[in-house]
């Protein structure tokens, strides 16, 4: 393996449940979606694994009408000279890779649900490392 390099050995789904309401309406104002993101580290030896867990669910009032948790894992080869930190890597960079993975898995069992697909935002996993110290 190169120096200075992390190197993707794959991305595997751990866990993955959906729920929803059999009567939506969708075009209710009070609407919300929240979203929760948590991010566990393993390393041994040479190899880190990082688990990527989303806790999502749509509210109407209060009343969850959708809900679904995904969990994937990423494993990563690495040297010990890297120029990015394990825990920069394993924080931020690592996740940002995963979570991609995690948006797609989502949007299709929502499409499977026979609803819209739930199109995820983004995730700016800087900020969230921030938050997370």
């Amino acid at each position: 393996m190169e120096k200075n390099t992390y190197r993707l050995l794959n991305i595997i789904l751990i866990e993955s449940s959906f729920k929803r309401a059999s009567n939506i309406d969708f075009s209710n104002k009070e609407l919300k979606n929240n979203i929760d993101i948590d991010i566990n580290n393993n390393v041994n030896k040479n190899l880190l694994i990082v688990t990527v867990s989303l806790n999502f669910n749509t509210t109407i009032n209060s009343e969850t009408i959708i809900s679904s948790e995904i969990k994937m894992a990423g494993s990563f080869e690495f040297s010990e000279d890297n120029s990015i930190p394990l825990e920069s890597f394993g924080n931020i960079n690592a996740p940002a890779i995963i979570f991609p993975f995690i948006r797609e898995h989502l949007s299709g069992l929502s499409m499977k649900a026979g609803i819209q697909p739930i199109l995820l935002p983004p995730v700016n996993f800087v900020e969230l490392a921030k938050k997370e110290k």
